[in-house]
């Protein structure tokens, strides 16, 4: 299998836009019919095509992608194809990553196939985030996270959540309830992903109700709960608000469009998920699928472009300067706040759900 190796001066050239999309979705066909193709099952904008385009020319492997826009979706297809599957290559979020490897849909990943594989940012060197039982079961894609988002031109900085209890800030406030409530629990040195009191639901529902009740206790600060990004951008277009809990993506889009936005992770640290790439079990073209990984990882101007399309943030180390300036306030943070993130988690997730929106429909009622 003819090895990628694209120099800087070449991907720079494929990539300097930045901003092509991906290849229509083809028709996967069945594996005794493949031959130098790499099946890949992915979100919308993940997959440059100037990468696709790039090295479908360098090794002669046909890029296929099928597009996917759920978990569960991509779960119900892998385990109906049982031991004949279509795709060589799926995109897994971590805290659905056991459900997946407990169904034996994916294979541990071979790092020692990778010779790009220490190309990770540091703070995924190892990929401990998809690593279970000493095994890797993918490489680390994109990552979005819960921020503080705040108006530069009417806030004071903070490295705190506390500024989203600030009185100065009263009635200027917003967020999404289940979502800050975690973020309160972390906030107040419990544990809002719930992993911690598997088996302990009086410890759990004590973090969630004391949450909860600072919650309603500080109800004065929100000018409104919002449920979908759109709201939130708004909200900060039209100065309703100048302090924020936002998901990444929203608030990249706002600076992005050269609002007066900045987003951080606080110092006490906050909740995302990541995507990642994984080698499905069984897969029809498992070496092609390793020589895709590989060339994925070849360069941060690769993990530069799949940010731009996607506006999450690289897992790939270097896009920070390869990013200009808009683009780096927007998708990239300081290695210090990138170590504060923690990942979500499939552990125990029952009783998280139960407790977190028994507690959202308590804040709304009071």
């Amino acid at each position: 299998m003819k090895d990628f190796i694209a120099s800087r001066r070449s991907t720079l050239k494929l990539l300097a836009a930045g901003t092509g999309v991906l290849a229509a979705p083809a028709i996967i066909r069945p594996a005794f019919a493949q031959s130098k193709v790499v099946n890949i099952t992915t979100y919308d904008k993940f997959v440059p095509q100037s990468f696709i385009d790039a090295f479908q020319k360098e090794t002669g492997i046909e890029v296929r992608i099928r597009l996917t826009d759920d978990q569960g979706k991509q779960y119900n297809v892998l385990s109906a194809e049982g031991a004949t599957p279509s795709s060589d290559i799926v995109t897994v979020t971590g805290h659905r990553l056991s459900q997946f490897i407990g169904s034996n849909l994916l294979s541990p990943l071979d790092t020692g196939r990778l010779k790009n594989w220490g190309n990770l940012a540091p703070a995924y060197k190892g990929a401990p985030q998809l690593t279970v039982d000493g095994s890797v079961y993918g490489v680390p894609l994109l990552a979005g996270f819960e921020g503080l988002a705040r108006n530069t031109d009417y806030t004071k900085a903070s490295d705190s959540w506390a500024i989203m209890f600030d009185k100065e800030y009263k009635g200027l406030t917003s967020y999404i309830i289940s979502d800050f409530l975690q973020i309160t629990m972390r906030y107040q040195g419990n544990d809002g992903d719930f992993v911690t009191y598997e088996g302990k639901p009086e410890e759990a529902q004590a973090a969630t109700n004391k949450a909860r009740d600072y919650l309603i206790q500080n109800k004065d600060m929100v000018r409104k709960y919002y449920d979908a990004g759109s709201e939130v951008q708004q909200m900060f277009v039209n100065e309703d608000i100048y302090v924020a809990h936002s998901w990444s993506g929203p608030a990249a889009k706002l600076i992005m469009d050269g609002h007066p936005i900045e987003i951080s992770v606080p110092k006490e640290g906050t909740y995302g998920f990541l995507y990642s790439f994984n080698v499905v079990k069984n897969g029809p073209n498992t070496d092609a699928a390793y020589t895709f990984l590989d060339a994925i990882l070849s360069s941060p101007e690769i993990g530069a472009a799949m940010s731009r399309q996607s506006g999450f943030a690289s897992a790939f180390g270097g896009v920070d300067k390869v990013l200009n300036d808009k683009e780096r306030a927007a998708m990239a943070l300081p290695q210090e706040q990138t170590e504060r993130i923690q990942f979500f988690s499939s552990v125990n997730r029952d009783m998280k759900n139960e407790m977190v929106d028994k507690a959202v429909a308590e804040i709304k009622a009071a």
